[in-house]
């Protein structure tokens, strides 16, 4: 999966500034684009979306080596929110712009 591909080349990269905090911004820059994109458009199964989340939490516990107990926690000290959230708002914000781009053509 490409997400792997991205995090571990960041990942392996991350390890001289010495900080996770640094790994988990340039995660969420770079490798979460590659989960959520089109996911406002394509509906997904659940268990399409948690084996999604579980990629994500397999990242955090190799920055972190915190145990599944603790990964809620830690997704939301570091502001990973649960991807069903993410995907929902993405959807929101899709159908919002779409509406607005509609009205202003009429």
């Amino acid at each position: 999966m490409k997400f792997y591909v991205v995090f571990n080349a960041i990942y392996s990269k991350s390890k001289g500034a010495d900080s996770e905090l640094v790994t988990v911004e340039l995660m969420k820059s770079y490798c979460l684009p590659f989960i959520m994109y089109a996911t406002e458009t394509v509906s997904l199964s659940t268990s399409a979306i948690i084996l999604l989340d579980n990629c994500i939490n397999t990242a955090l516990y190799k920055i972190f080596h915190v145990g599944r107990d603790h990964m809620l926690l830690l997704r939301e000290y570091v502001n990973v929110p649960m991807l069903l959230c993410s995907i929902e708002k993405q959807k929101e914000k899709f159908i919002i712009y779409g509406q607005s781009t509609n009205s202003a053509r009429l």
